[in-house]
């Protein structure tokens, strides 16, 4: 197993474990967390986008979800991210991935599954590889969605 493919199996297991505090420390400085409306999307200036935050706003989701304090999140979901198909370019990886979640709430037990094909662009830094774009493009990214706190 390569490297690269190492890091996006690492990351979808610390969603998973709800460790997002290590799991931010996967991104690069400058990173983006991008989850386009369309696939055909180029830019975030084209249309708008489901999720669109630089690591300064992603930092702000883990504090919000480690503190409890995303009422969408209490109870906190349970997630499982099958990561497969993956293919690696240089510093690059795509994949397909299944999220399923799973969150008992006061309105009952709901259950909601995402399928998307993800883009990882890498750096090495000092500190190893870093992510510099998570791309998210769901199969059903025109559809309207409900909050999506916890990360895909």
């Amino acid at each position: 197993m390569s490297e690269v493919e190492a890091l996006v199996l690492h990351e979808a297991r610390l969603l998973d474990e709800q460790r997002y505090a290590e799991w931010l420390a996967l991104f690069a400085d400058d990173a983006v967390y991008w989850i386009p409306t369309r696939a055909s999307q180029a830019s975030p200036h084209e249309a708008l986008s489901i999720i669109y935050e630089p690591k300064s706003l992603l930092a702000v989701r883990v504090e919000r979800l480690a503190r409890g304090e995303m009422h969408v999140q209490s109870p906190p979901s349970r997630t499982v991210h099958h990561v497969s198909a993956i293919e690696v370019v240089g510093e690059e990886a795509r994949s397909s991935l299944i999220m399923a979640e799973w969150r008992a709430g006061p309105s009952g037990e709901m259950s909601r599954w995402f399928a998307a094909r993800v883009t990882h662009k890498l750096r090495r830094e000092a500190n190893g590889l870093r992510i510099v774009l998570k791309r998210v493009d769901l199969i059903d990214g025109e559809a309207p969605h409900r909050a999506i706190a916890v990360p895909l």
